[in-house]
């Protein structure tokens, strides 16, 4: 399905393999509902790829504007985790954030798995773009397709530790995601896309591979939203509007 937002929010991360288990439940049950409750925040979806020893995992936020991002709910969560994500932060890894603005998004419902590519701009212009991405809705059992440019993946969360980076990502500014119904419906997408933008000589890293879809979180429910929602968050300055 289309994103709803004018912005979306990629994040690359990998956990100390003692607290996955920990991991994957304070991620689903506090901290992606918590992000998603803030103000234009529409949702969230977490993805994993078990098999890759590096930025196994992948969360995707659909997000009203960027300038959500400056919001004062937002800067609020990063600045002040909860005690559980504190705790967290220290056992982080390979940490990639790149906030883009969605240039397209289009499709029906949320695939199980997800093909990821990352390129520069410069490299794959837009019209190559926006063929590879009519071409690989037109597969078989590809249900969405979604593109995004920003600034690239360098982190800008104030953590009080710096995560780990055992790998040295290659630099990137253009986000392209396609949803499938299954696993090989999205390498079939991602074969297609490196063909379109020459990029079959890359290695399988974490802007050239596939992702398992682990958690949907759409913040639909007004209840649900308002449920993980800071008491604080009254007192702030009205929020960023609902588009830019």
């Amino acid at each position: 399905m289309a994103l709803r937002g004018q912005a979306l929010l990629a994040l690359w991360n990998d956990i100390a393999p003692a607290r996955e288990a920990e991991y994957d439940q304070w991620h689903s049950l506090e901290h992606v509902p918590e992000r998603v409750a803030a103000t234009g925040i529409h949702g969230a979806r977490r993805y994993v790829n078990r098999e890759r020893a590096s930025h196994r995992y992948f969360t995707l936020y659909d997000v009203e504007s960027l300038a959500v991002f400056e919001s004062p709910e937002y800067v609020d969560l990063l600045r002040n985790p909860t005690p559980w994500s504190d705790s967290m932060r220290p056992d982080f890894a390979n940490f990639l954030r790149a906030p883009c603005r969605v240039r397209a998004s289009t499709g029906t419902g949320i695939g199980a798995a997800l093909a990821c590519v990352c390129v520069q701009e410069c490299a794959v212009d837009a019209g190559r773009i926006r063929a590879a991405l009519a071409h690989a809705l037109a597969l078989p059992r590809v249900t969405s397709a979604h593109w995004g440019t920003g600034e690239g993946g360098l982190p800008s969360v104030p953590w009080k530790q710096s995560p780990t980076a055992t790998v040295e990502p290659r630099a990137f500014d253009t986000v392209v995601l396609i949803e499938a119904l299954d696993r090989a419906a999205a390498a079939a997408a991602l074969a297609a896309l490196r063909a379109a933008f020459d990029l079959q000589a890359l290695p399988a890293d974490f802007g050239a591979d596939v992702y398992d879809l682990a958690l949907a979180f759409p913040g639909t429910d007004p209840a649900e939203r308002l449920r993980h929602r800071r008491p604080g968050w009254t007192k702030l300055s009205p929020m960023v509007p609902d588009a830019c």
